[in-house]
């Protein structure tokens, strides 16, 4: 027996998690679509596999149009993924820096997800999935807007799946939660429970196959998670401002 193929379009699949997600779907003989804004990726993953590319920066004001278009141009599709996101440590908290990660994480985000939340309501089917982090758990003091981005994008995740429901739509809405992976975007002197980008693909892929609400990647970040957001503020400022240093394991 065939297992059934899905159209898989991945935001932010270019590099790290969402480049690693299109090579596994389309390796099974899915139909697999990426939006990326460097050319030159888009171009190298084209030539060397079946994978569609498709320029676009979705912060950009017409992204969530432009989304569409490109939707129509993959003949429709089962599977919305959006994995693009930017972090900058910002230690001087200049405004440049934080409003670019707003553009993409915040603005971009809720584009894409409005967008992918109106293709599959007009469809009646499908499955939205969002790449958050454990960064949404509190806040940060050299990366203030990522991490407060990262909470406005598993609040407004959350929120959309309540309105599916409320709407009684056979609409899938995943929230992936990841620790520290092991890519470029792994920043900072206190990384610990790094995961290979293999391992972290590979669970993340199970947990949309599954249609869980959310997932941690791995599973044992739930335990930082919930640490950090039931903390008293005060133990939490002296965990963050202490000069203890989390060397990330060899």
């Amino acid at each position: 027996m065939h297992k059934k193929t899905q159209t898989v379009l991945i935001i932010g699949g270019t590099s790290g998690l969402g480049r690693r997600l299109a090579e596994l779907y389309a390796a099974e003989g899915n139909q697999v679509g990426i939006i990326g804004r460097r050319k030159h990726l888009l171009e190298e993953i084209a030539e060397k596999t079946s994978i569609k590319s498709f320029p676009l920066d979705i912060a950009e004001t017409e992204s969530a149009s432009n989304l569409q278009h490109i939707i129509t141009e993959m003949g429709g599709i089962d599977m919305l993924i959006i994995a693009a996101s930017i972090v900058e440590f910002n230690p001087a908290l200049l405004f440049e820096t934080e409003q670019q990660t707003i553009q993409v994480n915040v603005l971009g985000f809720a584009a894409a997800m409005n967008a992918g939340y109106q293709y599959f309501l007009e469809k009646g089917a499908g499955h939205l999935v969002a790449i958050t982090s454990i960064a949404a758990a509190r806040g940060n003091k050299t990366a203030p807007a990522y991490n407060a981005s990262k909470a406005f994008q598993s609040s407004y995740t959350e929120g959309v799946r309540l309105k599916l429901r409320e709407q009684n739509k056979k609409i899938a809405v995943t929230e992936i939660i990841p620790g520290y992976i092991d890519t470029q975007m792994a920043k900072g002197d206190r990384l610990f429970w790094m995961a290979s980008l293999q391992k972290a693909a590979i669970q993340t892929k199970r947990a949309i196959a599954q249609k869980k609400e959310r997932a941690f990647i791995s599973k044992r970040w739930i335990i930082v998670y919930k640490i950090y957001r039931f903390l008293p503020s005060f133990f939490y400022t002296a965990l963050i401002n202490s000069r203890i240093k989390l060397q990330q394991k060899s």
